[in-house]
């Protein structure tokens, strides 16, 4: 790299202060060093104000006028970014030292959209509990994502002349994945870098967003689905068996929901539609018949 181009990392904080300055640290101790730090403060009360404030001029702090859903939150912050790549980390998570430096690195090499790469799934004393491998090969990815979709939110780089020309943003009517929309709707339509190693640190927390919202995982997945294919319905026939086990995915989503609930009749005959479709699909069907309590299942289900 002849330069270092300036890479714009957004923040969006609301009454996280808990593990905001391990997270901030993690991007100060980057070997990459052209970086700044868009702080979207979402009106908090604790302290996460004061903290972000500690930090140098490279962090720069914004107030929002009221708290928004978190999809116009990051849309708002984006607006205040000044670098070619835009990245991203929540409150509560972590950049692994080179992180930015790999991403930086295959972004100028090649003219891809967006970036992504694995991660580490740590819980709230910072314990590993899981490992989740960016598995595919850069280039056309979005049909291995309809299969299988494994883009951490933290791990992500986009190029952001993308988003300038294209108008694509994060969606403002979805709560639980307004990312996977965006990262969806960008990879049907350009090339994507996988970096085949964990570059992020990811926590799960009791209260996340992503827990409270679970009965909104397969409508939100189904609103993107069905946009991609009335933009572009030639895509169905490039991509039938895959499209298909996309939507198959869905009546899963739904089982996780009901299980969460307690509600393991509605979760067998959800599951009882798409049991062909998987081996994993049969065996979470057989498992529902037994005595386990859905805490359980969850957990198996890593969920």
């Amino acid at each position: 790299m002849e330069s270092k181009p300036l890479v714009s990392i957004i923040m969006n904080c609301y009454n996280s202060d808990t593990y905001l300055r391990e997270a901030i640290n993690s991007i100060y101790n980057q070997s990459y060093e052209n970086w700044e730090i868009i702080f979207w403060d979402n009106g908090s009360t604790d302290a996460s104000a004061n903290i972000a404030k500690s930090y140098d001029g490279k962090l720069k702090y914004f107030l929002a006028e009221e708290t928004t859903p978190l999809g116009e939150a990051r849309n708002l912050a984006m607006k205040k970014a000044s670098g070619k790549y835009i990245a991203f980390l929540d409150c509560d998570d972590i950049y692994l030292e080179k992180k930015l430096e790999l991403q930086v690195t295959m972004m100028e090499k090649a003219d891809f959209a967006m970036c992504y790469g694995g991660a580490i799934i740590i819980d709230e004393s910072s314990s590993v509990i899981n490992k989740e491998p960016a598995r595919y090969n850069s280039g056309d990815v979005f049909p291995g994502l309809l299969k299988r979709y494994e883009i951490n939110m933290q791990s992500v780089m986009l190029r952001k002349s993308i988003l300038d020309e294209t108008g694509l943003t994060f969606s403002t009517k979805m709560k639980y994945c307004p990312d996977h929309n965006l990262f969806m709707e960008i990879a049907s339509r350009f090339k994507v870098g996988v970096i085949n190693q964990y570059i992020v640190k990811y926590r799960i927390v009791k209260e996340s967003l992503s827990k409270k919202t679970m009965h909104l995982v397969s409508e939100e997945i189904k609103l993107t689905l069905d946009a991609i294919l009335n933009r572009a319905p030639e895509m169905m026939m490039l991509y039938k068996k895959e499209f298909n086990k996309a939507y198959a995915k869905l009546n899963y989503y739904d089982a996780i929901n009901y299980i969460s609930l307690g509600k393991f009749s509605a979760a067998r005959k959800t599951m009882r539609e798409i049991i062909m479709q998987r081996w994993e699909y049969l065996a979470l069907y057989i498992l529902l018949f037994f005595p386990i309590s859905n805490q359980l299942l969850l957990r198996l289900l890593k969920r």
